[in-house]
């Protein structure tokens, strides 16, 4: 997995954010390029956030892959689809572990992107389809888009030093 173009965005993420941000997803703690890789690679599912068209937010877990610097998942019709349509817009975390070290708990990891996604057809995973395969079911007898996410803000964290 090429994960370049998403440490290229988290290097810019950093570069613009607030002091406040800064210090939730403190720099020394992002991941880098064998740490991002291992842990999409280890992470076939994001929670994913749209807005309705009325501006109230939704979110759910959907399977992804990462290809070309962007995030793909396939969607079914329905609430995300029209979401997105409306609102060209999604957010997604992709988390493991639990609770803070300093408490007890494990290690945890964390991403969280944002950007604009553009609704593809439905045959668009063909493009990447091994790197889909590998971790999803094949979705041509159910999807109705591909959905591409292509961040333009991305912040890692780990709970332990990288």
């Amino acid at each position: 997995m090429e994960v370049d173009a998403l440490l290229a965005i988290q290097r810019a993420s950093y570069e613009a954010a607030s002091s406040a941000v800064r210090g939730s997803w403190p720099e020394e703690r992002a991941l880098g390029q064998n740490e991002l890789r291992a842990f999409l690679d280890r992470n076939a599912f994001c929670v994913l956030a749209t807005s309705r068209a009325d501006g109230r937010p939704t979110a759910a877990p959907v399977a992804f892959v990462v290809h070309d610097g962007g995030f793909w998942f396939a969607t079914a019709e329905g609430l995300r689809l029209r979401n997105l349509r409306v609102h060209p817009w999604a957010a997604l975390v992709v988390t493991e572990g639990g609770r803070s070290t300093n408490t007890g708990g494990q290690a945890h990891v964390m991403l969280s992107a944002e950007g604009p996604v553009t609704v593809h057809e439905p045959d668009a995973w063909h493009s990447f389809a091994a790197e889909w395969l590998a971790q999803n079911s094949d979705p041509s007898s159910w999807a109705a888009a591909i959905v591409e996410l292509r961040p333009n803000r991305l912040f890692t964290h780990s709970s332990e030093p990288t």
